[in-house]
């Protein structure tokens, strides 16, 4: 695909208030990325359907089971998209995003299978894409934990504003921005495909912007709920392979872009998550010994 130069971003991305959606002259296909799905995808899909003419779903678990929920899609609308094996989330969502390419869209709206569109969300997302002040890169909505229903800290607020990373699901990608920065790392895999695709859109001088105005439930890993101390929280159990991926992606990245906010934030986030993993969660030991190899290997790991 084409490279396009943007014009120079503004030096001084400002959170800025949301007009009135106008008619949409684009057209948004969407995207899910499935991997064992359960029948509430099906809820997701049409939820997505009702604000998009189509939906590419990217079935990363080619088993019966898989096949035969996916298979109760309105085939006119939704595409599925098998794939021989799991070839992980980078590679998912750059399947997904070359199809709705190929089907003309202008800009590609991804998610979690597990994600739950909420109504007015893409009209909230392309009122922030509009935005002239700044060189638009990626467009997400704010989060909102689906166990609490609480708003996170740092999702709360009006408008839109620019942040250097943003999670996967439900980020909206316009065609112009993807023929510049290219398509996911696929190498990453699974953690951290999102920061990288962010930071690199950064770092060709776009403004990534989080849309305050709308919001999305969103789960990290199991996110089961547990005592520790005085104080019930939730642990995400996330498996070996996850450990291995996210202590290794995180020192590549480091080493990609550098520091900056987005490796404090990380690391902060990063800290709290592993005391609840050395003091909640199952299998510490395993864990702890994937983490080790991750790091290892990040260090280790040459296509930076």
């Amino acid at each position: 695909m084409p490279a396009l130069t943007p014009p120079p971003p503004s030096d001084d991305p400002v959170r800025q208030g949301a007009p009135a959606p106008e008619h949409r002259d684009t057209v948004t296909h969407g995207v899910v990325l499935a991997y064992h799905p359960t029948r509430d995808v099906l809820e997701n899909v049409a939820a997505l359907l009702r604000q998009v003419p189509r939906v590419f779903v990217v079935n990363n678990s080619p088993d019966a089971s898989s096949r035969e929920i996916l298979a109760e899609l309105d085939p006119h609308r939704a595409t599925v998209l098998e794939q021989e094996r799991n070839v992980g989330v980078g590679a998912g969502f750059n399947a997904g995003m070359r199809a709705a390419l190929a089907a003309g869209a202008d800009n590609v709206w991804i998610f979690d299978q597990d994600s739950t569109v909420a109504d007015g969300m893409l009209d909230a997302l392309l009122v922030a894409q509009r935005r002239t002040d700044v060189t638009v890169g990626i467009v997400g909505p704010a989060l909102r934990a689906a166990e609490t229903g609480n708003v996170y800290d740092t999702d709360r607020g009006e408008g839109s504003g620019p942040v250097d990373t943003l999670i996967s699901s439900g980020a909206l990608f316009s065609r112009a921005l993807i023929e510049h920065i290219g398509l996911h790392d696929e190498d990453l895999f699974i953690d951290y495909v999102d920061h990288d695709i962010s930071l690199r859109a950064h770092a060709a001088g776009y403004a990534n912007l989080k849309v305050y105005d709308t919001l999305l439930d969103h789960r990290f890993g199991e996110s089961t709920p547990a005592r520790l101390l005085w104080r019930r929280v939730y642990i995400a159990n996330y498996s070996r392979l996850r450990m291995y991926y996210m202590s290794r992606n995180r020192i590549v990245l480091a080493r990609r872009f550098g520091g900056g906010r987005w490796l404090r934030d990380d690391l902060r986030y990063a800290a709290k998550a592993w005391v609840k993993v050395l003091l909640c969660e199952r299998d510490r030991p395993g864990k702890v010994l994937a983490a080790l190899r991750g790091l290892r290997d990040g260090i280790r790991y040459d296509a930076v």
